[in-house]
Parts: C-alpha cells; structure tokens; sequence
C-alpha cells in the first residue's frame, strides 16, 4: 500500500509540474511574439514539454557527485586516450594551421573533443529547446538557462549553425556539437574555419576545432604555456595556503616550500597550489591555462582532466599512476547538502546550502581539519565526510 501511495503522490506531483510548466511556457512564448513570427515560435516549441528528467540529470552531474578517482576513470579511459591521440596524429596539418591563426596548440583542442563528446561519438540525443525551457522553468538556474535558451532561438532564426537532425539536438544542460559550446558560445565564438559558408559544429573538425581555439583564445589561454606542473611540498608545507581559492605567483610558491618536479621554467602568473586526492596523491601548482578552462566548465576536476588529457596526448603524464582511480564514489547531492549544512552549523561559513562543492566548502573543510588537529588539505574523502556529520 505504501509503495502505491507513493507512487500516486509522484504521479500527482509530475501532473502538476506539467501544467505549471504548461503555464509558464505560454506566457514565455507570448513574451517573444514582438521578436518572432508566430510560425516560427509555433514550428519551434511544438511538442516541448516538462522534462523531469533533465532535472534528474543536473542534480547528478559527475563533476558535483563522483570522486575524483572515479571521474577520471571515467573520462580517461585508454581507449579513448589512444583515439585522442590518433586523431591528434591525423589531424595535424589542421591543428597546425588553427595554432598558426588561434594560438592554442592542437593537444588541448583534441582534449576537449575528447572529453566533451569521446571524439563525436556522444554529441548528445536530447531536443535542446525542450531541455532549455525545462532548466528555465526549474527554480535552481532558471535565470542563466533563460538567456541560453533566448541565445538558441537567435541560432535557429538566424539559420546560423547547420545541425544533422530535423530538431537541434544536443545535451541535457544545452550544450550542442562535437565540442559541446552552448547556444551563447555558439553565437559569441562559432567561426566558418573552412570558409565554406556553413559552420557545422557536428561532423566538420575545421569549424567546431577552429570555434574551439577561437573560444579559448578570447578567454585568455596562453599558447605554448603548461597548464600545470607537478610540484613536491616541504614537510612544514602550510597547507592553509593550498586551495583553488588561494592565488599566489609562482615566485611565493617557491619561496614558501614549494619545488617543481620537472625541470621547467615558468614565467611569473598568477597560481594555485591544488591537492586533487589529498596529501597522499600528486600535487599540481596549476597555471593560467588550467584557469582558463573554467570559461567551458566551471568545474576543478574538469579541469584537471583537460589538463592530464592534453599530457596524455603529448607523452608527459608520468604523473598519473600516482592517482587512486579505484577511488570509491559517495557523494550524492543530498549529502553535499547536508555537508554544507554541518560545516555551517559548527560555524565554518561556507555560504549557501546548495550541494555543491566549491572554494567555500573547501575552505570550510580545511578549517574542520585544523580544528581537530589535522592536516588542512579540504580533501573530502568518505572518512572526513562521516567525522563531520557524526561529530
């Protein structure tokens, strides 16, 4: 009886979801009718509907719930490094000439390909109009999907981007083509590389390649600079100043006991020591580029995985079987809710309560280890997780 219960309530609740969403997307459409023809708005959101299941998708994405062993496992897999690095090897009088107009090397680009798509092979099956109402409609980031879902009425308007099905289909949040740009990047950064009047994001590595480069370029990526270098800590190493939060120039980093494992130079920027497993895994001081990266996915372990994709590539990632991949998954978004929520009731301010992990409740973390006499990395491990919530 209990489970039928629950079952008409959740029924209840989803027939309620759709008629406000019904609701909400009228009056949204109504709002566009001095922009648009109507033919076009009729032909555009024919058939949209409320999508629970993209909501299911945004509460659990990788970078907010998996741990970092897991996410990299997952995103670098060996065959995909050996087809990343094939495809480097084939594309190279192309990545070539891009590096030549763009300034971003050719590694970097077929790192984000692979990550964002495996190379094309998941360019995403959901209807990007249906997806983007829904994410309007729901209350977490209605605001930034409204404007990405205005940018992709620009495109199909506009006929800008050729796409290979009847509907434009992409991801869950938005994102469409090989390399995943949203409708806003599409607009902003989305070049004809090849010059043959169309810009296909999907199947023509000049135009989504060339738009890549052209983004990371105009947000700030330095050509021919590392991302990050593997660096050892001084036993007296203050581990307070380590953190994504804490920026510091190289020159502090290696007047405070911090040593680079290569033999590199690296020219004065701005810098972060960042400890991805904890002490007892590798330590990066990441640069510019690994910064830079954030404009595509505002997440560290994204990130990182760029950056240890592109060392992959080029044949300098000795570090890598220096991290646990086996590393066990724990996190939901609920628990991270109630880790936020336990670090604020103890008084280590990490703002709002909103389930994800970011620089504050990294920061509130280092403070909870220092407070019990631990050394302060924020790594929440399972361990630290269950210390908090019982103590």
């Amino acid at each position: 009886m209990r489970v039928v219960i629950m079952l008409l309530i959740s029924i209840s609740i989803f027939a309620q979801s759709q008629s406000d969403f019904s609701r909400w997307l009228s009056e949204h459409i109504e709002s566009l009718k001095e922009d648009y023809p109507r033919e076009f708005l009729n032909k555009t959101f024919d058939g949209v509907k409320y999508n629970p299941d993209i909501i299911k998708y945004d509460r659990r994405q990788p970078e907010f719930v998996r741990s970092m062993g897991e996410y990299l496992r997952l995103y670098l897999k060996e065959d995909r490094i050996i087809r990343a690095r094939d495809q480097y090897q084939n594309l190279r009088p192309l990545l070539n000439s891009i590096q030549r107009d763009h300034k971003v090397e050719g590694k970097y680009l077929v790192s984000f390909w692979a990550l964002e798509t495996d190379l094309s092979r998941h360019t995403g099956k959901i209807d990007l109009v249906e997806a983007l109402c829904t994410l309007s409609f729901d209350g977490r980031r209605s605001s930034f999907f409204k404007r990405e879902l205005n940018e992709l009425l620009k495109i199909l308007y506009n006929e800008k981007i050729v796409y290979p099905d009847s509907r434009i289909l992409g991801s869950w949040a938005g994102a469409m083509g090989s390399t995943q740009f949203m409708p806003s990047n599409i607009n902003a950064y989305a070049i004809d590389y090849d010059r043959d009047g169309r810009i296909n994001m999907w199947s023509n590595t000049s135009d989504f390649l060339g738009s890549s480069a052209n983004f990371l370029r105009q947000v700030g990526y330095r050509n021919n600079e590392l991302w990050a270098v593997e660096v050892e800590l001084d036993q007296d190493f203050d581990y307070d100043l380590s953190g994504l939060y804490h920026k510091k120039s190289v020159s502090f980093w290696l007047r405070n006991g911090v040593k680079f494992k290569q033999d590199v130079s690296i020219r004065e920027q701005v810098s972060s020591i960042y400890i991805p497993q904890g002490i007892n895994g590798p330590k990066f001081l990441v640069l510019n580029n690994f910064f830079r990266t954030y404009r595509w996915n505002n997440s560290s372990k994204y990130a990182l995985a760029i950056g240890i994709m592109s060392d992959l590539i080029s044949g300098r990632a000795d570090y890598f079987d220096s991290f646990n991949l086996e590393e066990e998954t724990f996190l939901t978004f609920d628990l991270s809710k109630d880790i936020q929520r336990k670090l604020n009731e103890l008084g280590f301010n990490v703002g709002k309560v909103d389930g994800i992990i970011g620089p504050k409740t990294f920061r509130g973390l280092q403070m909870f280890q220092k407070s019990l006499g631990l050394i302060a990395d924020g790594y929440l491990s399972k361990e630290l997780a269950q210390t908090l919530l019982n103590y």
